[in-house]
C-alpha cells in the first residue's frame, strides 16, 4: 500500500476505545488511538518509527476490522491493469488464489499465501479470506494490487 493511504477507525474500533473490552491488546490500543482519519500511513510510520512492529500492528488492526483505508493517492495505471488482467491461473479455488497471489505480489505475498493455505477450500471460506487478504495487501503492500487481487480473485471464485 502506498504511504499516502489514509486510515480511519471503524465503528468497531471506536466502540472498542469507548468500552475497553480488552479485545485489543494494550500496545495496539495506543496505535488505534493514533489513527485519526486524517493522517496518512506514511506520516504515522514516520511519527512512530521508534515503536517496534508498528506496521505489523496496523495490519492487525486492519485485518481485525478496527481500522480501514478511506483514501489513497495510488492508482492503477492502464499498463499495469492490462498486464495483470491477462493472467489466468491454471487452477481454481484455493490453488488458483495462491497462483494469483504469487503472480501479483511476488516475494511480498508470503503472508497472503499462508492465509490462503490455512483456509478451507470452499467458496464461502475462500471469499472471506480473500477480503481479509485484500485488507492486508492494501495496508502492507499497495492499494492497486489489493484491488487487482480482489477483482481477479472474485472472478476466479465465481
Amino acid at each position: 500500500m502506498d504511504s499516502a493511504a489514509v486510515l480511519v477507525k471503524t465503528d468497531k474500533g471506536t466502540e472498542e476505545l469507548a468500552r475497553r473490552s480488552d479485545a485489543v491488546p494494550q500496545k495496539l490500543r495506543a496505535i488505534l488511538i493514533m489513527v485519526d482519519g486524517k493522517t496518512s500511513r506514511g506520516d504515522l510510520l514516520d511519527r512512530y518509527a521508534g515503536l517496534p512492529e508498528f506496521n505489523e500492528q496496523l495490519v492487525w488492526l486492519l485485518d481485525n476490522g478496527y481500522v480501514e483505508v478511506v483514501g489513497s493517492s495510488a492508482g492503477v495505471t492502464a499498463h499495469a491493469a492490462a498486464d495483470h488482467a491477462a493472467f489466468k491461473p491454471a487452477s481454481t479455488g484455493r490453488a488458483g488464489l495462491i497462483e494469483l497471489a504469487r503472480h501479483l505480489l511476488g516475494a511480498h505475498g508470503s503472508k497472503v499465501i499462508e492465509r490462503l493455505q490455512d483456509t478451507e477450500d470452499v467458496k464461502e471460506a475462500l471469499t472471506q479470506t480473500l477480503e481479509r487478504c485484500c485488507k492486508l495487501i492494501r495496508l502492507s503492500i499497495d492499494e492497486s494490487k489489493a484491488e487487482q487481487f480482489r477483482t481477479q480473485g472474485l472472478r476466479l471464485l465465481a
